[in-house]
C-alpha cells in the first residue's frame, strides 16, 4: 500500500496539468455538498441547543380556516388543568415589542410574555437572579422580567449589581428578577422577558376567542410518545368545543416536536438543493472518470507490461483505485474549506426559527467532518471505478494495438466513454429542466400586480405609545396616529403621508372573524375571516390603492363615544361598543366572495362572534386587491377601518410617498419623528420596493443556485462530449484521410461528426427527460402558475442541451473536416 501510495503521489506530479484539473472539479463538487450538508445539519440533524431538545413539543391549535394558529390564553390555562403527558407546559407570546429606560436612552426592545414554566420547559437556568415562580405569574403581581446576556451587555454595560433593581419599561417600573445566560438561544431574538399573566389582559389575551400570537411548549413526561400526547389533547379539544361552543368551536390542537416545527416548511426546498448540488458532484465524477478513460489509452503499455510481469488484476485494481482515492482526498480537503467558506452564501437557507439557534455555533462538527470524508471516499471510488476495472482487464496484445474497450448493449455496441457522455447529459437535462421551470415560475410571479404602486413609497416602524395609555383613554391612538403624519407631512420631498396598522408583504396584517347583517349565522368554528387594517385617510392615495366603487374615509369620521368611568377591557367591550357602527372599505376579492352580484354599499357586517358585542362596520366604498400575504397567494379577503374609529392598539407603520429616492429621506424623516418622540423609538425604516424584494427573494435565491449548477452542469456535459468527440477524431485520423484520398468532401466529414455528436447526446436526452418528468414533482411547492411538466419549460432544457452539442461538435467536426489525406496516411 505504501508503495502504491508514493506511485500514486509521483504519477500526479507528472501530470500537473491534469491533477489540478481534477482537484479543482472535486474541490467545487465537494465544497458544494459540504456546504448544503452543512446547513442541513444545522436544521434537521445538530441538536437544539436545549438539555431534553427530543422531548420538547410545540402545540398550536387549527381550525377549518387556519391549519395553524396561535393558542388562546385561557384555553391554555384549561390545557394546564386537565393534561398528563407533560411534565411542564408553558405559553410564549414573542409578538410584543416596547420601550426600555436605559442610563443612555430609550430604546426599542422584543418582549416575550411567558407563563412561570417556560425557562423549565426548556431546561435552561439563569446567570443571576432566580427562575420565574408561580408568584410571578399572577395577575397583580409585583412586575418582574428577566434580560437577555445580550440586552444585559449592550444596554446596562453588564452591570454586576442590575438584579433586583428597577428599570422603566414602558413608563413602568420593573424588577429585574434575572439574567439569562449567554448560552440560551430561543427560535426568535427577545431582549427582555415578562410574566404573562400580569400584561394578558392589556394585550387583549383573556378572551377565549382571541388568538392573538401565543404558543405552547410541552416537555413529555419520559416515556410518553407523540402518538399518545396528541391522543390526549384531542380529547382535551373535543371537551373545551362542547364546554365553550361559542368561542373553542372547530378549534382542534396540534402538537408536533419543536425542531419539527421549525423546519417543517424548509425540510422538502433543501432536500430538493441538496439533490441538484448532489447531481453537480455526480456530473463531476462522470466526467473524472471520461477523463481518466482517455488517459487510460496512454497506459494501456504500462498495464500490459505489468501483466506480463507477473501482476494480478487485484493488484492492478488497487493501484489505480489508491491513486484515484489520493486525487479525491486532495479534492475533499480543498472542498472542505471551499464548503466552510461557501456556508457564509447559504446560510439563509436555515429556516428563520432556527437562525437564532445558530448564532455563534458555526457549521463544522463531527457530522460535516464524517459526510465530507465519506464523500470524498465514495467520490474517489466512483469516478475510478470504471477506468481502474477497465485497465486491469487490459490483454497485451490488445494494448500493443490500443484496441479501445467496447461494452456490448442491447442498442449495439457502445464505448464505456459514450455511455458517461449520456448519463452526463441526462443528468444535465434534469437540472436544466428544473431551473427553467424556476426562471418561468419566477417571471410568473414578477407580472402579478401586487396591488400597490411601491416605487417612491418609505415605510416606517414607529413604537406606539404604552398600552396603559391607551387603556385609559382608547382615542389617544387615533392622536398619536395623526400626531405621526403631521410630523413629516411638511418635509420636502413627501408628496403624501398615511399611517396603517399593517404593511403589505411584512406580515404584518391580523385576522378577523365575521358574519354579515341580514344573513343566517355560519356553523361555529366555520366563521368566515378576513384580514382587517386600520388606517388613516391618505392610506390608499399613498400606497396607490385604487377606489373602485364608493368613497374613501375623509378624516371626519364620527368617533365612538365611550360611557365615563368604564375602563376598555376585553369583557367591557360589549359595553362600550354597543350601538356603535363603524365605516369601512373593503376589497375587491371579499366583495366578490359576500356579496356576489350584488352591491355591497350601505351593507353591514359584524366583527367577532354574536356573544363578544363587538361592532357593526358599514360599507362605503370598494378598492383593488392588494397582495397582503405574498405575489403567491393571490387576493383575499380584506377590509379597512378608519384609525379615528377603530381604536385598538397595534403596529404602527408610517407609509410616505416621495418625489424623490426614498433611501434619500429617511435621515430627515427619522429626525422628525425624533424630535416629536423623543421616547418612542424609530425603527425598521425600509423603501417598500425592498419589502417586496425580500418577499420574493428566496425564491429568486433558490433560482439563482438552481441556475447556476444547471449552468455548471451544462458546462461539465459540454467538456465531456468535447472530449470524447476530440478523442474520437483523433483516433479516426487515418480512416478519414483515406476516405477523403477516395473523394469524401469537407461536409460530409463535418455531419457525420456532427452526427456522432447528436447520437451520443440524444439517448441522455431521453433518460434525462424520463428523469426530469418523474422528479420535477419535488418542485412543485416552488412553482407559481405554472405545472411541473410544463412542456416550453423541457423544451428549453433540451434546445440548450442540442446546442451545447453542435458547440462541442463544431471544433472537432472543423478539425476532422481540415485533415491532410497524405499527412494522415503519412503519420501512420
Amino acid at each position: 500500500m505504501l508503495t502504491d501510495l508514493r506511485y500514486a503521489f509521483r504519477a500526479l506530479a507528472k501530470t500537473p496539468g491534469f491533477s489540478a484539473i481534477a482537484i479543482l472539479t472535486l474541490a467545487l463538487g465537494i465544497g458544494a455538498n459540504t456546504a448544503f450538508f452543512s446547513v442541513i445539519n444545522q436544521t434537521l440533524l445538530r441538536p437544539l441547543p436545549y438539555p431534553n431538545q427530543d422531548r420538547i413539543v410545540q402545540i398550536d391549535e387549527v381550525s377549518a380556516n387556519f391549519n395553524r394558529m396561535s393558542v388562546s390564553y385561557p384555553n391554555f390555562l384549561d390545557w394546564q388543568q386537565q393534561q398528563d403527558v407533560f411534565s411542564s407546559l408553558a405559553l410564549y407570546n414573542a409578538n410584543v415589542s416596547g420601550r426600555l429606560k436605559t442610563p443612555d436612552s430609550t430604546e426599542h426592545v422584543s418582549l416575550g410574555l411567558i407563563t412561570s414554566e417556560f425557562f423549565s420547559t426548556l431546561g435552561v437556568s439563569v446567570l443571576q437572579g432566580q427562575l420565574p415562580t408561580a408568584e410571578n405569574d399572577k395577575e397583580g403581581s409585583t412586575p418582574v422580567a428577566w434580560l437577555s446576556y445580550a440586552t444585559w451587555q449592550k444596554r446596562f454595560h453588564g452591570a454586576p449589581d442590575l438584579v433586583g433593581k428597577s428599570v422603566l419599561l414602558d413608563d413602568r417600573a420593573v424588577v429585574i428578577a434575572g439574567i439569562l445566560p449567554a448560552s440560551f438561544r430561543f427560535t426568535r431574538n427577545v431582549d427582555v422577558f415578562l410574566p404573562l399573566a400580569p400584561c394578558a389582559k392589556e394585550n387583549f389575551m383573556t378572551m377565549r376567542e382571541n388568538h392573538n400570537g401565543a404558543h405552547a411548549l410541552g416537555l413529555l413526561k419520559p416515556g410518553i410518545t407523540l402518538a399518545a400526547v396528541q391522543q390526549r389533547l384531542d380529547t382535551i379539544a373535543e371537551r373545551l368545543q362542547r364546554e365553550y361552543p361559542a368561542a373553542d368551536g372547530g378549534i382542534g390542537i396540534r402538537a408536533e416536536l419543536l425542531r419539527d416545527s421549525l423546519s417543517s416548511d424548509s425540510r422538502t426546498n433543501l432536500l430538493l438543493l441538496c439533490g441538484a448540488v448532489g447531481m453537480v458532484l455526480l456530473i463531476a465524477c462522470v466526467n473524472l472518470a471520461n477523463m481518466l478513460l482517455a488517459r487510460s489509452f496512454s497506459r494501456l503499455r504500462e498495464m500490459a507490461i505489468r501483466t506480463a510481469l507477473g501482476a494480478t488484476r487485484g493488484q492492478l485494481i488497487r493501484q489505480l483505485l489508491v491513486e484515484n482515492l489520493v486525487l479525491a482526498m486532495l479534492g475533499g480537503a480543498a472542498g472542505l474549506l471551499l464548503g466552510l467558506w461557501g456556508y457564509g452564501f447559504i446560510e439563509r437557507l436555515v429556516p428563520g426559527g432556527m437562525r437564532p439557534l445558530a448564532e455563534g455555533t458555526g457549521s463544522l462538527d463531527y457530522r460535516v467532518l464524517v459526510f465530507t470524508l465519506l464523500a470524498t471516499f465514495l467520490t474517489g471510488i466512483g469516478f475510478g471505478l470504471a477506468p481502474a476495472w477497465q485497465l486491469s482487464h487490459c490483454n497485451p496484445n490488445d494494448a500493443l494495438k490500443q484496441t479501445p474497450r467496447i461494452v456490448n448493449t442491447r442498442w449495439g455496441r457502445w464505448h464505456v466513454r459514450d455511455i458517461l457522455v449520456g448519463v452526463q447529459v441526462a443528468l444535465a437535462l434534469v437540472l436544466l429542466v428544473g431551473a427553467s421551470l424556476l426562471i418561468r415560475s419566477i417571471q410568473s410571479l414578477l407580472s402579478v400586480d401586487p396591488g400597490i404602486r411601491p416605487a417612491q413609497v418609505l415605510t416606517i416602524h414607529v413604537e406606539p405609545p404604552p398600552l396603559s395609555g391607551f387603556q385609559k383613554d382608547p382615542l389617544s391612538l387615533a392622536r398619536f396616529h395623526q400626531r405621526t403624519i403631521d410630523a413629516v407631512r411638511n418635509l420636502p420631498g413627501i408628496e403624501s403621508a398615511a399611517t396603517g396598522s399593517s404593511l403589505p408583504f411584512s406580515w404584518s396584517s391580523s385576522s378577523t372573524m365575521f358574519y354579515l347583517e341580514g344573513r343566517s349565522l355560519p356553523e361555529q368554528g366555520k366563521f368566515p375571516t378576513a384580514s382587517n387594517h386600520s388606517i388613516s385617510p391618505e392610506y390608499f392615495q399613498t400606497m396607490g390603492i385604487p377606489l373602485l366603487r364608493g368613497r374613501v374615509f375623509d378624516g371626519h369620521e364620527i368617533e365612538p363615544k365611550f360611557p365615563a368611568g368604564i375602563p376598555f377591557s376585553p369583557e367591557n367591550l360589549p359595553v362600550l361598543y354597543k350601538d356603535v357602527t363603524f365605516q369601512g372599505l373593503i376589497s375587491k376579492s371579499m366583495a366578490e366572495q359576500f356579496w356576489p352580484g350584488e352591491d355591497p354599499i350601505g351593507k353591514r357586517f359584524r366583527l367577532g362572534y354574536p356573544h363578544m358585542g363587538l361592532p357593526f362596520v358599514e360599507i362605503i366604498g370598494i378598492v383593488g386587491d392588494v397582495a397582503q400575504k405574498g405575489l403567491e397567494q393571490g387576493p383575499t379577503a380584506e377590509f379597512y377601518l378608519s384609525q379615528r374609529q377603530f381604536g385598538i392598539p397595534n403596529d404602527t407603520h408610517l407609509i410616505v410617498r416621495t418625489t424623490t429616492e426614498p433611501s434619500s429621506l429617511a435621515t430627515a424623516v427619522r429626525a422628525a419623528l425624533n424630535r416629536e418622540f423623543p421616547d418612542n423609538p424609530v425603527t425598521s425604516i425600509h423603501p417598500m420596493t425592498e419589502l417586496l424584494d425580500e418577499h420574493i427573494s428566496d425564491r429568486k435565491f433558490n433560482l439563482r443556485l438552481f441556475v447556476f449548477f444547471a449552468g455548471t452542469a451544462l458546462l461539465l456535459a459540454l467538456i465531456g462530449l468535447y472530449g470524447v468527440l476530440a478523442f474520437v477524431v483523433g483516433q479516426r485520423t487515418r480512416e478519414i484521410g483515406i476516405r477523403m484520398a477516395l473523394g469524401a468532401r469537407q461536409n460530409d466529414i463535418l455531419r457525420d461528426i456532427l452526427r456522432r455528436g447528436l447520437l451520443l447526446v440524444l439517448p441522455g436526452l431521453l433518460l434525462g427527460g424520463a428523469v426530469a418528468w418523474g422528479t420535477s414533482r419535488f418542485l412543485q411547492s416552488q412553482l407559481y402558475a405554472i405545472t411541473q411538466n410544463d412542456p416550453v419549460s423541457y423544451a428549453i432544457a433540451a434546445g440548450l442541451l442540442l446546442l451545447a452539442t453542435v458547440a462541442a461538435s463544431w471544433l472537432p467536426a472543423r478539425r476532422a473536416a481540415q485533415v491532410d489525406p497524405v499527412i494522415a496516411l503519412r503519420s501512420e
